[in-house]
């Protein structure tokens, strides 16, 4: 009896050894994972797309923001969008990514913060484009810089580091998520995204 205690102890202590071997090679393969953003899509302020803004000698005209006194009057003057993330794997560990967390910034300061449930399973070599809408709140912003100010940065994109993406992926083990300590900057300015997508409307437009 004293043998087959001693060899479930030892059975267990084995297998959770290997879950929590298993455990630090994909939280290991989390920061190995190359993550990039390869759109940004249906970007609006004040429900307007900002494709339909017009430029004048590269600033901004708030005669092409209807609504835009009412929207500071209420101090809710929402910036929206789908930043399309690509994850991929370059890592020889299969690593499966649950839920994970991830933080708009506009001038180094936090702006929005979400999370997003995904059942990502990705092997060697293996990639995912996983969409992040967001909608945060412009107006202290504005109120600080200017909306004009504010309006020309995502639309030239004048100022570095404008808009960053930083994410806090998780696996899942035992029906318990572990995140990965800290936030990855996946990219300091998703603004240029921004830029070329908006470029590429005017062009269409002309």
């Amino acid at each position: 009896m004293k043998r087959i205690g001693l060899l479930f102890v030892a059975t267990t202590v084995f297998i959770l050894s290997g879950c929590a071997l298993n455990q630090r090679a994909q939280i290991e393969a989390l920061g190995k994972f190359n993550y990039d953003v390869t759109s940004v899509q249906n970007m609006r302020v004040a429900g307007r797309d900002i494709n339909s803004f017009e430029t004048d000698g590269g600033g901004v005209s708030l005669n092409s923001l209807p609504g835009i006194a009412m929207a500071l009057l209420t101090k809710d003057l929402p910036l929206e969008a789908t930043v399309n993330l690509q994850l991929s794997n370059p890592t020889s560990t299969l690593t499966k990514i649950n839920e994970f967390k991830y933080l708009i910034e506009m001038g180094g300061k936090p702006l929005f913060e979400g999370s997003v449930n995904e059942n990502i399973n990705l092997a060697q070599g293996q990639s995912m484009v996983v969409p992040l809408s967001f909608r945060a709140n412009l107006f202290g912003v504005a109120k600080e810089r200017g909306i004009e100010n504010v309006l020309s940065d995502i639309l030239t994109r004048k100022s570095d580091a404008f808009l960053a993406l930083k994410i806090k992926p998780s696996i899942k083990i035992g029906g318990k998520n572990y995140f990965y300590p800290g936030y990855i900057t996946v990219d300091k300015d998703f603004g240029k995204s921004i830029s070329r997508s908006v470029t590429k409307g005017i062009d269409r437009i002309k």
